[in-house]
């Protein structure tokens, strides 16, 4: 049976876009870790569009590997109790804000944290803390948030 050669060049393309890397990572590591959840995170009167990382494999993975992170965006990792969490910055490419939650508040804020430190520098709240919000350096002064505001988390709508 002969392919018309429109046809072929038409499946060669479909593997080649399915064999390449996403934003988030390799094709095969996006399949393992899945479409992210999303939400939106409110504090104060700014609303920050996130993804969730629920999964153990999803919180590890992060942001790393991104290029970037647009203005207004974030990723939100929940953790069933209150805990010292730590963070790193295994391969990033830009430099994040972290807001740290407890119970529905902000416990404690980290600014411009440099990817250059990478997995060897660890990230840890002064007070324990039941989720984080990675946002891009300068959201956390632009806004003027503060420990003490209160951050509601609403989920997406489904389709």
């Amino acid at each position: 049976m002969k392919l018309a050669p429109s046809l072929v060049s038409l499946c060669l393309a479909m593997v080649l876009l399915l064999a390449c890397p996403n934003e988030g990572g390799s094709a095969a590591g996006a399949a393992e870790l899945g479409v992210l959840p999303r939400a939106q995170i409110q504090i104060g009167i700014q609303r920050i569009a996130v993804e969730v990382a629920e999964t153990s494999a999803q919180k590890s993975q992060g942001l790393s590997d991104r290029h970037t992170l647009p203005e207004g965006h974030g990723m939100w990792f929940p953790y069933p109790r209150p805990a010292k969490l730590a963070f790193w910055m295994r391969n990033m490419h830009f430099p994040l804000d972290f807001v740290w939650v407890r119970r529905g508040s902000i416990v404690a804020l980290t600014e411009n944290v440099s990817p250059k430190g990478g997995a060897g520098t660890l990230l840890r709240p002064r007070e324990p803390a039941d989720a984080v919000l990675e946002v891009p350096a300068g959201t956390i002064a632009r806004w003027g948030w503060k420990v003490g505001l209160s951050v509601e988390v609403i989920p997406a709508e489904p389709h």
